[in-house]
């Protein structure tokens, strides 16, 4: 508003201007109030002037009757109305007919009586009547001095909100013309120097077109410089921009591919190594639905599905064909890659690609690169576990050896022995004849037991994973028994170590063989299923059922199940079932046992 009144005056000048009527307005009201207060204070003189008056009034009547020495308190009381201070009081004020009829009375009427009087008496009536006029006149200066001070502090009120006024004014003007483009500045400023060039001074509405604003002129200034250095460094940034966009994906991908060799040669199991390489692959190439599919014995009949934001889980089950791969996602398009070398083909990695989306060559290059390691990763995982069941089939042919070279020796020597000596026993009493008959049949017992065991350690899994085993094992015993055995394998391939499916082998072994000599069976069942990580295998039959006091007639078998299952951190229960026959079931978790090579069993 100010810079519409003086537009010819630059943003300085109209600052000068407004301090300038600042200081006089503050100047000019104290004056005002110095000259409003001198005339209230000479009120006050002529104030005390009337009320000397009253107390001389009163001495006078005190003194009646006067003698000479008593003369000087008229003069004093003449002096007093006749001082300077009441005089100019009563003409400053307009009270002149009051004055005057106050000094017409004591010069015409009291001034004689009190000169005459000889009682107080006398002229008690004279003072209070010359007194009441002193009352009047003081009361009339008194109401005019209360009318001056209100009219001071109205005056005072009105330039304090005069002055507040103009303060508001100035406070606003110097904020909107001064202090809010500067912050403006400053921030273009701060802007340009952290490399932002998008802020631009936005001119005073009030203030466009006006050539003396010296903050607008600054601010198109900088606005300029501003676009000139936006200009310029766009145009480099692009020209970076194109430079490193390939260095910056060619590092990401050999960022990722240096960390999937890290992650892929930890101790984790395989499937929690692979899940964050596909997961990663996914968030740096349009593929989606990445999963990787493990064979086992280079089949496809058998395999392990794992990957990323997959609705299936790991389980044992024919893939997929062709067909509804492709149906899985109608617009998106079906990728596959094989994970083979010149040995073994050890799965396949499927995705699902986009509509619209390609690889490029980066993208392919690094699809190739992970490839290759994920084959060199199950190349290296597959010959651990055929070292490692190698390991421990000839830790258990040695101890199978040593038994054999040994006990088996000692316990085909003593009924050897035994029988000799029953060739001989005619001269033995009835009695020692029986002892040597019960000698004989432990020996039996314990030499037989013994083969059984040398067959078990014997046994190996030269077959291709624990279900090629547990399957020829099933058909082995449906041999022997001349009945079918069902068989149920519902567990991913490669989930039980080697160490630990040979527990799981001699388990099944004793109970079938458990079934074939005791259980007299028609129908026989074995089945390995996987329920939140853990392993089940149960061998049902509906024979005879377990009897009561089997730890007695069957007790070593048995006891070779329990302590397996021990082995495996895992529980065996044998129970005779409700509708006859006997269950043994065996759980564990195959994580809770760690992989050890040197494990004897």
């Amino acid at each position: 508003m100010l810079k519409r009144v003086l537009p010819s005056l630059s943003l300085v000048s109209q600052t000068t201007l407004l301090m300038l009527l600042l200081g006089l307005l503050g100047i000019g009201g104290m004056s005002m109030a110095a000259w409003m207060a001198g005339s209230i204070e000479g009120n006050a003189h002529a104030i005390n002037k009337a009320g000397s008056l009253r107390m001389q009034s009163y001495r006078l009547l005190s003194e009646v009757p006067l003698e000479g020495k008593n003369t000087a308190y008229i003069r004093q009381i003449e002096a007093d109305q006749n001082s300077a201070d009441l005089l100019q009081a009563v003409e400053r004020e307009n009270l002149q007919p009051q004055f005057q009829a106050l000094r017409n009375y004591w010069q015409t009427t009291l001034r004689d009586q009190i000169l005459t009087a000889r009682h107080p008496q006398d002229v008690s009536a004279n003072i209070a009547v010359f007194v009441g006029q002193l009352d009047v006149l003081v009361a009339e200066l008194e109401h005019k001095t209360e009318y001056h001070l209100q009219q001071i502090s109205l005056i005072q009120r009105g330039l304090v909100a005069v002055t507040l006024l103009l303060l508001a004014l100035t406070i606003w003007f110097l904020r909107r013309h001064l202090l809010f483009p500067w912050r403006s500045l400053l921030s273009q400023a701060s802007a340009i120097t952290a490399g932002d060039f998008s802020h631009r001074y936005q001119r005073n509405r009030v203030a466009r077109g006006d050539a003396h604003n010296e903050m607008d002129i600054l601010g198109d200034s900088l606005n300029i410089m501003s676009l000139a250095l936006a200009e310029m460094v766009d145009n480099l940034a692009q020209r970076v921009a194109e430079k490193t966009a390939d260095l910056q994906q060619k590092n990401q991908m050999l960022d990722y591919l240096y960390r999937v060799s890290r992650q892929l040669h930890t101790s984790e199991p395989l499937e929690a190594r692979m899940e964050p390489v596909l997961k990663e692959l996914q968030s740096l190439t349009p593929l989606s639905g990445v999963q990787l599919r493990q064979y086992e014995n280079n089949s496809a009949d058998v395999f392990n599905a794992g990957g990323f934001n997959e609705s299936s889980h790991a389980s044992a089950r024919p893939p997929r064909g062709p067909e509804e791969d492709e149906h899985t996602d109608d617009a998106s398009e079906s990728l596959s890659w094989s994970l083979r070398d010149e040995r073994e083909n050890y799965g396949v990695l499927l995705a699902q690609l986009p509509p619209g989306e390609n690889l490029n060559d980066a993208q392919q290059q690094l699809v190739s690169t992970l490839l290759e390691q994920l084959t060199s990763t199950l190349m290296l995982a597959r010959q651990a576990e055929h070292q490692q069941q190698l390991m421990l089939m000839e830790e258990r042919s040695a101890i199978a050896r040593e038994l054999h070279d040994s006990l088996a020796q000692s316990l085909s020597c003593l009924k050897i022995q035994v029988a000799c000596l029953q060739m001989h026993a005619g001269a033995f009493s009835e009695e020692d004849q029986n002892l040597l008959q019960q000698m004989r049949d432990e020996l039996s017992t314990a030499y037989r037991q013994l083969r059984e065991l040398l067959t078990t350690f014997r046994l190996t899994l030269n077959t291709p994973g624990l279900r090629a085993a547990l399957q020829h094992t099933v058909d082995e015993f449906s041999r022997r028994m001349g009945l079918t055995i069902d068989f149920d394998y519902q567990i991913p391939p490669r989930s039980v170590p080697a160490n630990q499916g040979i527990h799981l082998l001699h388990i099944a072994r004793e109970a079938l063989n458990n079934v074939y000599k005791h259980a007299n069976a028609t129908q026989v069942s074995l089945s390995l299923h996987c329920v939140n990580g853990e392993i089940t295998l149960r061998i049902c039959d509906d024979g005879e059922g377990i009897s009561p006091n089997v730890e007695r007639q069957n007790h070593y078998g048995l006891i070779i199940m329990q302590d397996r299952a021990s082995i495996l951190h895992g529980k065996c229960r044998v129970a005779r079932r409700p509708d006859g026959g006997t269950e043994v079931t065996v759980r564990f978790r195959p994580e809770a046992l760690p992989i050890n090579p040197q494990e004897q069993v």
